[in-house]
């Protein structure tokens, strides 16, 4: 019992420190949103935009790769990972521009908010790990708090409800997926790779269609550089550093805090006004959160039982 309470101390900031990674990673991507506007208002099309996007991020995280030495890996490593980047991550990161093209930017990520659920799923099928009543509890806590910060009434076209669903489902299996493909790996080279990838996959759309468009603004490049360094490397690299901690399962449910700081983004930028149901749906991500970090501190592992991200 005391080697199990010891291992259990030993475990604790870990898990803690991808809590902590998760809710970094939800921060920073809620700032892409704002730094699309700004490219868009600059007269750049999605895939001009995901491949100015995805090349800086790439740069600069191969001049650090380089310039560390963290380049040194087999060459099979690089080919899981980039063609991780290629079919997992690049596709389901044009559906959600994809997506805005029929519904709003609140009611798209509301339909991608679903994808920790399918995470929980994936996982199970995937894994053989089944829920437990703590992340289940939290689902269901940030399920209703994304409905109450984002849901606004209007008639939703068929083609945008499709789009997010299949959004959702995607960026859960990528993430899933990754769990495993990127376990032990070094989530700076990791994303490196993957960025890479990213920006063949688009810089091949945008050539094919010949929309080719310099960022010649101060705007633009204000626009390019803040979406490539705070909402995809950041985000990304937190976010591979969080499920190396706690797992994807855990990882995708302290995300759904997204939401709300992108609500709370528009409001002090933006000077848009928190409605009731908004903060009312701040208050149930919020609860979700808790639900997560407090209820893993006060779990007691039995002797030889598993750790909590590995339910």
């Amino acid at each position: 019992m005391k080697a199990a309470a010891l291992k259990s101390g030993q475990h604790e900031p870990r898990a803690m420190q991808g809590f902590l990674l998760a809710l970094l990673s939800a921060l920073t991507f809620s700032s892409l949103g704002l730094f699309a506007k700004l490219i868009y208002s600059q007269g750049f099309s999605v895939p001009q935009s995901l491949a100015w996007r995805f090349s800086l991020a790439a740069l600069l995280l191969w001049i650090f790769v380089l310039a560390t030495g963290r380049w040194r890996k087999p060459a099979a490593l690089y080919r899981r990972l980039f063609l991780l980047g290629l079919f997992g991550f690049a596709p389901q990161a044009g559906l959600y521009f994809l997506t805005l093209r029929y519904l709003d930017p609140g009611l798209a990520s509301l339909l991608l908010y679903l994808y920790p659920a399918f995470v929980i799923i994936a996982v199970l099928l995937m894994y053989r790990r089944k829920p437990s009543r703590r992340q289940l509890l939290a689902l269901l806590l940030a399920m209703v708090g994304c409905v109450l910060t984002l849901w606004k009434s209007a008639e939703l076209p068929v083609q945008g409800l499709v789009f997010g669903l299949i959004l959702a489902l995607a960026y859960a299996l990528y993430l899933t997926a990754s769990e495993k493909a990127l376990k032990g790996i070094d989530p700076i080279f990791a994303t490196a790779v993957i960025m890479a990838a990213a920006a063949l996959f688009y810089w091949s759309i945008t050539l094919v269609t010949g929309t080719l468009r310099l960022p010649s603004t101060t705007v633009a490049f204000a626009g390019i550089l803040g979406i490539a360094v705070v909402a995809t490397i950041l985000p990304i690299v937190t976010l591979f550093a969080s499920m190396e901690r706690i797992g994807s399962a855990d990882a995708s449910l302290v995300s759904t805090a997204e939401p709300l700081f992108t609500i709370a983004l528009s409001a002090v930028l933006l000077g848009e006004r928190l409605s009731p149901l908004q903060l009312a749906g701040g208050a149930c991500i919020i609860s979700a959160l808790l639900v997560l970090q407090v209820g893993r501190r006060m779990q007691v592992p039995l002797p030889g039982a598993l750790p909590d991200s590995a339910e």
